[in-house]
């Protein structure tokens, strides 16, 4: 079942027959949902979508009645779920024919010209008509609709590009007059229909569309054409292309051999520079990633629209020696375009006037390479409106944006493909096929880095009875990486590029960026770099941009930084020069830090957490979670970094931090259901545990290892390390209450009921002589799933009518959810489906209110189970299908189960 949007809404079945809609504001809902598919949207916006902004006293009622019909005709491949704070419809992109015209538009750009005629039409056949035309909204839609509209006008013009290659100009106009009429005044439009006409035979008609658009040009903007559709006008006249530089300066050097990928980035200059008066382009990136070849490449591409000539200077802004200075740079200029020595001025100021003087009313592409300051360019720029200025820098010149209206366009690291390509541009297909899994490693210890992919590649070249596993063995060295990657005879390398760019840092920024390298991880965040310098959030802020300012970090999301590794190394090599004890004191404020914070975020994703207290170093700043989905959030963020700080606390022997560590990462994993990722951080954190002789740590950790290792199916060792667990804690109540309740659970799994029971029964007793609501609840749980194994369903549903008792005088957690579904099973027992169903469904919505994935599969399972005996196999699938989804994401063997289940049970729902 998909949803179309190009044209009016219509909800199409397999079959390809329209459903039935009905009601205009139910068009709107769905509508409103596909835009976003995958993504909540909100009842309030859904509210404003449909009623305009004023929605009626009843509205919302109204809303869920349009939601509960689209649920009733919605069929295989759509799912319309509830999700706080609104709903969400599910599917694959495919489903909806927006992001199928997205897609089919985006990978033509990639293919060869018949493919991409193929798939341009294709994208083209989808709009039945314009976006929504039938959506009473306004507000639904407008900014897609301007996007969808140009990416539409972006396609035909690109069609007609391919069909002009493959020699198919009568299709190409076709497709270019019906929107050249719309649209009499989009030159690049105009422009390839001229150029079609004329190809096609019909070159009165081609030279008559040109006088018509040039008049409008001329009467409605006050402008004359551009140069695009200046040049398809004179190879009509010429009956030839465009043509060729007759005089002029031609600086350009040689494009760079082996140039590969960068199809974005030529698009992005293509879109920003081409057809624009007095355009000023600046390309962006760090050290080595080959914003030279780009220039260079996009240069030669459109050389022939400068007629007048080419200017190139290498403005050496990040070499060893001095950056050029501007009067040598003009000087140099000047003598190009015909002054003699004696005729050029000495001034500044005079130097520009006459640079610009000789360039007035020219058509002249001027490249600046490697510039470090906004004052090196200003004075190179020329005055002429026909001009194009392209500048490649490190830093980000933002001035130049502000001043000029300069467009940037960065520059990354190169994609997986374009980074295999340029090895095999350098070793030979031969040498790459014979060993493609070590090709790929070297790819990424380069970080797809142009610069390090070339140096590999010459080490390799100039060795032929190397393999490239030697090498890929050589770097995984993090000591000699950037030694390896280094041409030291030449002195050009990663590490001397960096080195560049790093000195120029004031020293705030540079002390900043070598504390960054006892960071261990490529992302992290402003009050993880404040820590490390025990400074305020402000300031380490202040550095960080700095240091992103010379792309030696790269923000990439507020407040947040990245680094390619090998900066990483850059960075480390920098720091482990410094004081061993400042090292030390930064490193265990970092500890502190993650350890402070995620100590925090735990209070949020369990039920029982007593605070560690204040670290020895408190952090000056550190974000504030208020919620439990905040604590989610920083937790997803940061959980690599987490792994990699728990590794340096044990290799460092900080013993305490490590075990604690450890039980922050567990409540993490525990929302999640990760059990492999809880029982690797257990065993580090007991070791840690042990070698303090600290049996109540030891304990806390033990009494959760066991109910991990009884999910994993390894009863015994549950058990054991449980019962363990029991015998430490004695002398703390809340303690033993938990390690017997977590006993209990492991004995349950292992099938001894009898004994599960006994020990749920101590601790329960336990928890009411403390007065631990939530240790209760939480005891009666267990308690009720003991006796569910023992068929004694009456006396389980006794125990959580008490526990849900108890939990409704504390605030909404977990021990909800889990009692909800527990509830809703001991009905399930006794045959009271439907009693079960609206347990389950309750224990649902909770859970993904609170995040919890685990509990959310749990209940989507049951629901499905209830849903079968109900109304069939139909109507349980899409649960089932919810819980296996959300099982894989948990990488748990229940989505295996569930999958198989639903393989079984196929041929019952044909």
């Amino acid at each position: 079942m998909r949803v179309n949007l190009l044209g009016t809404v219509e909800l199409v079945s397999a079959g390809s027959d329209p459903v039935q809609l009905g009601a205009a504001k139910r068009r709107t809902v769905l509508a409103a949902l596909a835009l976003e598919l995958n993504r909540v949207v909100s009842g309030d916006r859904l509210l404003a979508l449909v009623w305009n902004g004023s929605p009626p006293p009843q509205a919302k009622a109204a809303l869920q009645g349009h939601v509960a019909q689209l649920r009733k005709v919605l069929g295989p491949g759509l799912d319309l779920v509830t999700r706080a704070p609104g709903y969400l419809l599910e599917g694959e992109r495919s489903a909806v024919d927006v992001f199928v015209f997205e897609d089919l538009v985006r990978d033509a750009r990639e293919a060869d010209d018949q493919a991409a005629v193929e798939q341009l039409t294709a994208a083209l056949k989808l709009w039945r008509g314009p976006f929504l035309t039938d959506v009473p909204s306004p507000g639904l839609g407008e900014a897609t609709a301007a996007k969808l509209e140009e990416l539409r006008l972006v396609a035909v013009q690109d069609m007609a590009e391919r069909l002009l290659r493959l020699d198919r100009p009568t299709e190409a106009v076709a497709a270019l007059a019906p929107l050249a009429e719309g649209y009499p005044l989009r030159e690049p439009l105009v422009s390839k229909l001229v150029v079609a006409l004329h190809r096609a035979g019909r070159q009165a008609e081609s030279l008559d569309l040109f006088h018509r658009t040039r008049k409008r040009l001329v009467d409605e903007l006050g402008v004359d054409p551009g140069p695009e559709l200046r040049a398809a006008y004179q190879s009509v006249l010429a009956v030839e292309a465009l043509p060729e530089i007759t005089g002029g300066p031609a600086q350009l050097p040689r494009e760079h051999r082996g140039f590969v990928g960068r199809d974005t980035e030529l698009a992005d200059l293509d879109d920003c520079l081409t057809g624009q008066d007095s355009a000023i382009g600046l390309l962006v990136g760090p050290p080595g990633v080959g914003k030279t070849a780009l220039a260079l490449r996009w240069a030669h591409r459109v050389a022939s629209e400068f007629p007048d000539g080419q200017l190139f200077l290498d403005l050496r802004g990040f070499d060893e020696t001095e950056p050029v200075d501007p009067r040598t740079a003009l000087m140099g200029f000047l003598r190009t375009l015909g002054l003699a020595d004696s005729q050029i001025s000495t001034d500044l100021d005079e130097q520009a006037a006459q640079y610009r003087s000789l360039l007035a009313d020219k058509r002249v592409l001027v490249v600046l390479d490697n510039a470090r300051s906004v004052g090196q360019v200003r004075p190179l720029l020329p005055g002429s409106a026909h001009c194009l200025v392209l500048v490649t820098s490190r830093h980000g010149l933002n001035d130049l944006v502000v001043t000029e209206g300069a467009s940037v366009v960065p520059v990354a690291t190169l994609e997986k493909s374009a980074a295999a390509d340029l090895l095999v541009g350098m070793l030979g297909r031969r040498r790459t096929d014979l060993e493609p899994e070590a090709t790929a490693e070297l790819v990424e210890l380069c970080d797809r880095l142009p610069l390090a992919l070339r140096i590999a590649g010459a080490r390799l070249t100039s060795r032929p009875r190397w393999t490239i596993r030697s090498l890929v063995d050589e770097l995984h060295d993090e000591q000699s990486r950037l030694a390896a990657l280094s041409l030291p005879e030449a002195r050009r390398g990663v590490r001397a590029a960096l080195a560049v760019s790093y000195r120029e840092l004031p020293e705030g920024a540079a002390r900043m960026f070598r504390r960054l390298g006892l960071h261990p991880g490529t992302d992290l965040d402003c009050y993880a770099a404040a820590a490390l310098l025990d400074i305020n959030v402000a300031t380490a802020r202040t550095h960080l941009r700095t240091a992103a300012y010379a792309n030696l970090l790269h923000e990439s999301t507020p407040d947040r930084y990245s680094r390619h590794d090998l900066v990483r190394l850059f960075a480390r090599h920098l720091v482990i020069t410094e004081s061993g004890e400042d090292n030390a004191i930064s490193t265990e404020r970092l500890l502190d830090y993650y350890l402070h914070v995620a100590d925090t975020a735990r209070a949020h994703l369990a039920d029982h957490v007593r605070p560690f207290g204040d670290p020895v170093h408190p952090p000056a700043s550190f974000p504030v979670l208020t919620s439990h989905n905040e604590a989610v959030r920083w937790f997803t963020l940061e959980e690599a970094n987490l792994r990699l700080v728990l590794e340096i606390a044990a290799n460092s022997r900080q013993h305490e931090r490590t075990w604690k560590l450890a039980l922050c990462l567990d409540a993490f994993y525990f929302r999640r259901g990760n059990r492999v990722d809880r029982l690797n951080a257990f065993r580090v954190g007991l070791h840690a545990a042990r070698a303090l002789d600290d049996e109540h740590a030891e304990a806390t950790l033990l009494l959760r290892m066991g109910a991990t290792l009884a999910d994993l199916g390894r009863l015994e060792d549950a058990v054991w390390e449980s019962s363990r667990a029991v015998q430490l804690a004695a002398g703390d109540p809340h303690l033993q209450c938990a390690a017997l309740d977590s006993l209990g659970y492991c004995l349950l799994a292992a099938g001894e009921y009898e004994k599960a029971r006994d020990r749920a029964t101590e601790a329960l007793t336990i928890a009411r002589d403390i007065g631990d609501v939530r240790a209760q609840a939480t005891v009666l749980n267990n308690l009720a799933n003991v006796l569910l194994g023992m068929d004694e369903a009456e006396e389980a549903l006794q125990c959580m009518k008490e526990a849900l008792w108890l939990l409704a005088s504390v605030a909404l957690s977990t021990s909800h959810v889990t009692a909800l579904h527990t509830a809703g099973s001991a009905l399930w027992q006794l045959g009271r489906t439907a009693e079960a169903l609206q347990f389950q469904v309750d224990g649902l919505e909770l859970a993904e209110e609170l995040g919890d994935q685990y509990q959310a599969a749990a209940c989507h399972r049951a629901i499905g189970d209830a849903l079968e005996q109900i109304g069939g196999i139909h109507v349980a699938t899409p649960h089932w299908q919810s819980a296996a989804r959300l099982y894989r994401e948990l990488r748990l063997a229940d989505a295996e189960e569930l999958t198989a289940k639903l393989a079984r049970r196929e041929p019952a729902a044909g």
